[in-house]
């Protein structure tokens, strides 16, 4: 099916990310200031940003395999760029994780070993959406790879607005929703013979 009504393609959505995210930190530092709140701010709006991306990546094939549309043609033909476009958001809110240890107590950044663990493993993700160091790893170690990485990234994203939820309900319940819904979708897909697949 025909993706092109689609403006958005390749690298013009990585673009487009670093640009639109970029653009909303900014807008985010100059309301609040490049304080406390302001890395708080850019830190809530930057992880949000991620999930959905990561969504979009995570939920690709899943969705091309249920319903043959053009947005799901569109979603997995971009599936790695949408991977590449939440790994340049987490830059960002990498950033605005350490602009906030530099602002407030100065002491020594706490190392969380699950949060630095799934930084490592986007970074690889990231690095092998490459063809040169996809082909280096291997198909077999590719596969792992990236399969680990997705499935640990989902659960720290879920564990993480399933925490928040009960300060904000309304807030964190679309992005716990969201999450709940493509691992559904990911476990409906896995269950249909790729003869039947749309």
């Amino acid at each position: 099916m025909n993706d092109n009504q689609f403006p958005l393609q390749k690298w013009r959505i990585v673009g487009f990310t670093a640009l639109v995210v970029g653009t909303m930190v900014s807008c985010l530092w100059i309301l609040y200031g490049i304080d406390e709140l302001g890395m708080r701010m850019a830190i809530r709006a930057t992880g949000r940003s991620s999930c959905l991306l990561f969504i979009g990546a995570f939920v690709a094939s899943s969705l091309r395999k249920l319903w043959s549309t053009p947005f799901s043609v569109w979603l997995l033909k971009n599936r790695r760029y949408l991977g590449v476009s939440m790994a340049i958001s987490h830059t960002y809110h990498a950033i605005a994780l350490f602009g906030l240890w530099l602002v407030t107590s100065g002491a020594a950044p706490k190392i969380e070993p699950l949060g630095t663990f799934g930084y490592m493993l986007l970074i690889a993700m990231t690095v092998t959406s490459f063809d040169r160091p996809a082909s280096l790893l291997g198909k077999r170690g590719w596969k792992i790879l990236h399969a680990t990485g997705m499935h640990f990234l989902w659960l720290g994203l879920l564990f993480e607005y399933s925490f928040r939820f009960p300060q904000s309900p309304f807030i964190y319940s679309p992005f716990v929703v969201l999450l709940v819904v493509a691992m559904i979708l990911r476990f409906a897909a896995s269950k249909i013979p790729k003869k039947l697949s749309c």
